[in-house]
């Protein structure tokens, strides 16, 4: 059903990429499952590289080895949400330990976009965005935490779950998830101009909007790391 994809993973004005990307798409006999995630390390925290990268990594071991079971009885958004939790929660406390064993802090913001069979789920913690794109620009979920996302991080201060929402994925429709460096100075109506479905027709369309948006970013002003993942749907 996620007829192509386009990824950006730019260093931008920062020393170093704190986000973490990953995109995975597998079939199984209920139909194609695809997952893509962009978790965004703190800045100015410790280790925010770290933090992001575990939970990636974390993930997507996740995605294939406990997310097919669940998925066996149908789509149940609570079973996935109950299942994921799971996992969050995990790499929460295992990154709160690191930290106070290393006395450091290390967390990272989380936008996962989950699509199954016309339908998608998406989770949400900290200030990374999440839209789908059609004649219109439609936030997915709003953004979540303060300024900095603190209190919606996934390993620092207490566990907390992460906003959901859901919808159809319907036939034509485009995905666009971004770290909050890509949203620092390029607003969702310039993401429409750029991104609108009926100007990306196959990925090299896609792969050259999110470049020249990347570009118009910087000129603006952007010192931050800046991370985008892009689906169109057949």
């Amino acid at each position: 059903m996620v007829l192509f994809y386009s990824l950006l993973y730019e260093k931008g004005g920062r020393e170093k990429n704190e986000d973490s990307i990953a995109l995975h798409r597998m079939e199984t006999r209920a139909g194609e499952l695809t997952m893509a995630l962009i978790c965004d390390g703190m800045g100015g925290e410790d280790k925010g590289e770290l933090a992001s990268g575990y939970l990636v990594e974390s993930l997507s071991v996740w995605f294939y080895d406990k997310l097919p079971p669940v998925l066996k009885n149908g789509f149940s958004r609570g079973r996935i949400r109950r299942c994921l939790q799971r996992q969050l929660f995990t790499v929460h406390e295992e990154l709160r330990r690191y930290a106070l064993e290393n006395r450091l802090r290390c967390g990272t913001t989380m936008t996962l976009l989950l699509i199954f069979n016309r339908r998608y789920l998406l989770f949400q913690s900290g200030d990374s965005m999440a839209y789908s794109l059609g004649r219109k620009i439609r936030a997915l979920a709003p953004r979540q935490g303060n300024e900095r996302g603190v209190d919606r991080c996934i390993g620092i201060g207490s566990f907390k779950a992460p906003h959901m929402s859901s919808g159809r994925a319907m036939k034509g429709m485009c995905f666009l998830l971004h770290s909050d460096g890509f949203g620092e100075k390029i607003k969702p109506k310039d993401m429409l101009n750029a991104l609108g479905r009926e100007r990306i027709r196959q990925r090299e369309d896609a792969d050259r909007a999110l470049r020249a948006l990347a570009k118009a970013g910087v000129r603006r002003g952007c010192t931050d790391n800046m991370s985008a993942i892009y689906l169109g749907c057949s």
